[in-house]
């Protein structure tokens, strides 16, 4: 369950700018206009065309709330995954999705285990174009939209029509220059 409480040990760092070794100088160029923010991609996601209130700035898991049932949308499979590009290098790279460029306007999506194997084709992995919404119905009594880990989490019902967009508002953030300048 979900305290509310800070957890330190759930981020590494990895988006941030600024170490203790060089925090000075990063937080002298950004007040001096010397460094940018650079703006990340987020998700939107709609329910039965309601927004939920969170945007997704890694990626979200929509599957059944039993790891062991199998999940129906427009495909029968384990569950459906979508990230942003600053989520593509972890779960989805793990799954066997690709790292993108951090500042990607697009989405990456991979259907994990598809059930049969008629279901397997090239629309179990691809893309979102930043002016796409990707639609699908949820066709299993129960199924919960994961984003961005565990903690936050909404359910969704048979006939529930799901819709996933990179239309979500950017996040402005100050980034290493390893992550912007890499691909």
């Amino acid at each position: 369950m979900f305290s509310g409480e800070f957890d330190a040990a759930r981020s590494t760092g990895h988006l941030c700018a600024a170490t203790v070794e060089n925090f000075e100088q990063v937080l002298d160029g950004i007040l001096e206009n010397r460094i940018a923010p650079s703006k990340l991609t987020r998700m939107k996601i709609s329910v039965n065309a309601l927004h939920l209130p969170t945007y997704a700035l890694n990626d979200i898991l929509v599957a059944n709330p039993c790891p062991a049932s199998i999940s129906r949308f427009s495909f029968r499979s384990s569950d459906l995954r979508v990230s942003t590009a600053a989520g593509s290098t972890a779960a989805m790279h793990s799954a066997g999705g690709f790292s993108m460029s951090i500042l990607s306007r697009d989405l990456q999506y991979m259907v994990r285990e598809p059930i049969s194997p008629a279901a397997v084709s090239d629309s179990m992995h691809g893309f979102v174009k930043q002016d796409e919404t990707m639609s699908t119905t949820w066709a299993c009594r129960k199924g919960v939209i994961y984003i961005d880990g565990s903690h936050i989490n909404y359910a969704i019902k048979d006939g529930d029509l799901i819709q996933i967009s990179p239309k979500a508002p950017s996040l402005k953030v100050f980034l290493p220059d390893h992550l912007i300048f890499t691909f």
